[in-house]
Formats: structure tokens, C-alpha cells, sequence
């Protein structure tokens, strides 16, 4: 993996999942002295932190017994069960804990039965209902309100969660918590002991905005690319928000995932050439069908190349072009592999045989010789293999963040039970160097360039941006 390449930088836990920025946390609580059975997931170690706004839980499993979780799509549920103001004597008595004031359930409880897991997660009150409070909008999940996130979104022995503190929820100087963990029918396989917190003084976080200037090319970049998953066409149906968010990122190459059957070439190059004109035009290949949705790569008609064995690429739901550079061309495959399940599903055997085709297309049909950019929506939600496969080709994953430092997330969805998420990824060969990375969101950018609001406009995914440096 490639060091984190940033616009802003921060100094707290960044939910990307691989932890190392925990490495000097030493606040250490809810030690598990309760055994799980042979078979079931065995609960180990917390650590904390927290500042004036969010609070960061790592919670990591027995490192050699029982199985991995897959928080938001398994047969168990990890319950966080939260005496969120500290006060033992409000709330209820709720699994062992005095004063419960809420649950975050992974996944949430199944619709028709509470004691069977669901899918996604749901912060729940002490007796099961959906939680509620002053902050928690209409028709907005209670979890995505209470600015809940979870990394990574694959299985794992360990975790990392962030809670947002809000008036009335953590904003004490103090919280009770512990965790346990239930079997498909609501019984108790493991649990930790309660355990309680010092909280930092409450105070909501001011937000930064990234300035326009610093999304600027440096000289020594040779292309910017643009990946985007552009949900169910919105790339045309949403074209002027969709054109203004790409008009001022000015790609040289566009990689697209979830383009419609029925959108062809001809109009996705007159959208592009209407929100970015261009003396020379821009072309389009689209790939193979995949069902109702393609990939699609869009590059500058000056900027196109023509290069033998593209079409090896072109599958699995794949779009593949070449990109001129000083250096000789570049290959650039869009691709967008089978969606949902969990570790083990047949979607995520799926997923496995698809990045098994690519990587054996990049090393076997276009050589290792080949310059080669790798983009797209793996849907990376139940084993962390496809990702490996991918990389077993001799291609390097580019670990980037929203512009705010905080998060790798590339996918939220406010009315879904999902938690945001990283399901977008840009590969890359070692002739190339990223010079800037970034997962795009116009929430964290200085309003007086794009509205905030543009992030929901065309689609729930959010833009990868990457400037490239070509080795001579």
C-alpha cells in the first residue's frame, strides 16, 4: 500500500480500516473475561479515544479463535450497548448494563423477526425500537444521523467505529459501554464487561474547507483521471450536476461504472462534450454488457491511443482504453465487480472469479511491460480476496481520503441501513506515481466554489480524483 496521499491532513483516527494510527492509543477497556464456545467469535481488546465531537472505539477478536465478522452482513451481532450520558440511574436495565440509553446493532435485527440479524446496522433504543432524538431527521437513519461509521467494510478480526457525540448523546464527561455478540437466534455467545469512560469537554467540530487551489495539477503531472460510479445512469439523467462536478475536477480520462444498457457511446461523448468542450472532442469505449449496467472510459480525443489486446480486458462487466502520454501509452480499465453478499456468498465467489479474470488478463494478454491504471466499484463487502487478486497482477492500491483527512469512505447513503463505506478503488502499475489522491467530496470544499449539495446530485458513490506521473 501506498502512503496515504492527502489535501488536508489529520491528526486523529482516520476510518480507513487498517489501523495503524491506533498504535499510540493506550486507553484500554473492556477486556473480555468471558470465554466465547468453540466455534463462536471470541471477543478480545477495546481501545478508545475521543475529542470534542466523535468518539473512536477499535475492538479486535481472539487472534486464534473463532471466526471473522462481517459487521454488516452475517450470522451474528455485534451489539455496542451504550449508557450514553454516564448516568446509570436514566435509562434502562439492557443486557447487563445499568442505564442504557442506546444499542448500535451489526447488522441491524431482521424486519420480521428482532432476534435474527438483518443486514446493514441500526442504533437502536434500549428495548429494540428504533432510536430517536432531537437530531435524527425524518426519514434519515438513525445511525448515519448520529454520525456512525465503521472500517473496514470487509471481514476482519478487528474494527474501527466512530460515534458522533450530539447534545444529550455522549456529550457528558463521561460514558458506560460494553460489547457483546449473539447467535442467528438472540442468544449470547460472548460479552465483555461494562466498562466506563472519561469524555472530553463537548464540542461540536468546526468544519475545514479545501480551497479550489489545492485540487491544482502540479507540472510534473501527466494525466488526471476521474473514476465514478455514476449510479443507474445518472451520468445523463443528472447531466448538469453530474457535468458541473466534472467540468471542475477537468479530467483527462473518466472511468464509469453503472452506465445504462441503453446509453450509448454517442450520448455519453455529446454529454462530456457539452459539460467540458473540447477542440478535439472526446472518445468513448464501452464495455461488454453486465446485465443492466456497463463501465465505460471517456478520454480527451487528443489525449486517445490506440493499443493491441484492450479487448482482453473488456470483460467481467470491464471497459478498457488507452491514454498517450510522453512516456507511451497507458491502460485504463473501468470495472465494476458483482455487488452484495458477504464473506463466503455466492456474490462473493463471484467477485473472486472476476478479479481472477482481470488479473490474468493484465499479466498473461497485455503483459507486464504495460503501464496499466485499474479503477472501479469492487464492492469490496464481504472477503477482502478480489482486492488481493487484483493486486497478485503487480498492481499497487492508492489508499486516498476525502478531501477532510477523516475518512476513506467512497459510498453513503443517508435512507440506507449500509454504513458509509469504501466500495471504490484506484489500482495502479509501478511505472506510475500518484502525485495527488482523493476521494472527492463537495462537502468538505470551499462552498464558494461548488455547492455542498452536489455530492447527491448524480449518485451515492463519490468521485476518486488522481493526478499521475508517467516514468519517463
Amino acid at each position: 500500500m501506498l502512503p496515504l496521499l492527502l489535501i488536508a491532513a489529520t491528526d486523529s483516527i482516520v476510518m480507513d480500516g487498517q489501523f495503524d494510527d491506533w498504535a499510540n492509543v493506550t486507553n484500554t477497556i473492556c477486556m473480555d473475561t468471558i470465554d466465547a464456545p468453540s466455534g463462536g467469535p471470541d471477543l478480545g481488546v477495546t481501545k478508545w479515544t475521543a475529542d470534542g465531537s466523535t468518539l473512536h472505539l477499535w475492538l479486535e477478536l481472539s487472534p486464534a479463535k473463532g471466526p471473522l465478522l462481517n459487521l454488516q452482513a452475517m450470522d451474528y451481532r455485534l451489539l455496542l450497548v451504550l449508557d450514553a450520558d454516564g448516568n446509570t440511574k436514566s435509562g434502562e436495565q439492557c443486557h447487563g448494563l445499568s442505564g442504557t440509553d442506546a444499542i448500535l446493532s451489526m447488522p441491524g435485527p431482521d424486519r420480521k423477526d428482532p432476534n435474527k440479524p438483518g443486514m446493514g446496522a441500526a442504533l437502536l433504543g434500549p428495548t429494540g425500537e428504533k432510536f430517536q432524538a432531537a437530531w435524527v431527521e425524518s426519514g434519515t437513519q438513525p445511525a448515519w444521523s448520529a454520525g456512525i461509521a465503521t472500517a473496514p467494510a470487509t471481514s476482519g478480526r478487528a474494527f474501527e467505529f466512530s460515534i458522533g457525540r450530539r447534545k444529550n448523546f455522549l456529550s457528558g464527561p463521561s460514558a458506560n459501554l460494553k460489547w457483546m455478540v449473539l447467535d442467528a437466534e438472540g442468544g449470547v455467545i460472548d460479552e465483555t464487561q461494562a466498562s466506563t469512560i472519561p469524555l472530553p469537554k463537548f464540542a461540536p467540530a468546526k468544519p475545514t474547507f479545501a480551497k479550489k487551489s489545492d485540487f491544482a495539477r502540479g507540472t510534473d503531472v501527466d494525466f488526471r483521471l476521474v473514476n465514478w460510479n455514476v449510479e443507474w445512469g445518472n451520468l445523463l439523467d443528472e447531466r448538469e450536476p453530474a457535468g458541473t462536478l466534472l467540468a471542475a475536477l477537468d479530467p483527462d480520462a473518466i472511468l464509469l461504472q453503472e452506465m445504462m444498457t441503453d446509453q450509448d457511446e454517442d450520448e455519453i461523448v455529446a454529454m462530456l462534450e457539452e459539460a467540458m468542450p473540447d477542440a478535439d472532442g472526446w472518445e468513448v469505449q464501452v464495455g461488454k454488457d453486465g446485465g443492466r449496467i456497463r463501465c465505460a472510459v471517456a478520454i480527451r480525443s487528443n489525449r486517445a491511443a490506440s493499443l493491441p489486446g484492450l479487448s482482453a480486458v473488456a470483460t467481467n462487466r470491464s471497459a478498457a482504453a488507452a491514454i498517450r502520454t510522453k512516456s507511451g501509452p497507458v491502460v485504463l480499465i473501468a470495472t465494476h465487480l458483482k455487488c452484495c453478499g458477504r464473506d463466503g456468498s455466492k456474490e462473493d465467489t463471484k467477485r473472486i472469479t472476476e478479479a481472477e479474470d482481470l488479473r490474468d488478463a493484465i499479466t498473461k494478454r497485455l503483459g507486464k511491460s504495460n503501464r496499466v491504471v485499474l479503477a472501479g466499484d469492487l464492492n469490496l463487502v464481504g472477503s477482502r480476496t478480489p482486492l488481493d487478486r487484483l493486486e497478485e497482477s503487480g498492481l499497487t492500491t492508492i489508499d486516498m481520503r476525502q478531501p477532510d483527512g477523516a475518512t476513506m469512505a467512497t459510498w453513503d447513503n443517508e435512507s440506507s441501513s449500509f454504513l458509509p463505506g469504501r466500495l471504490d478503488y484506484v489500482l495502479h502499475s509501478r511505472q506510475l506515481t500518484p502525485k495527488m489522491a482523493v476521494v472527492f467530496d463537495t462537502q468538505d470544499v470551499d462552498p464558494s466554489w461548488l455547492p455542498h449539495s452536489l455530492r447527491r446530485q448524480a449518485s451515492d458513490h463519490l468521485p476518486l480524483v488522481v493526478d499521475f506521473k508517467v516514468d519517463r
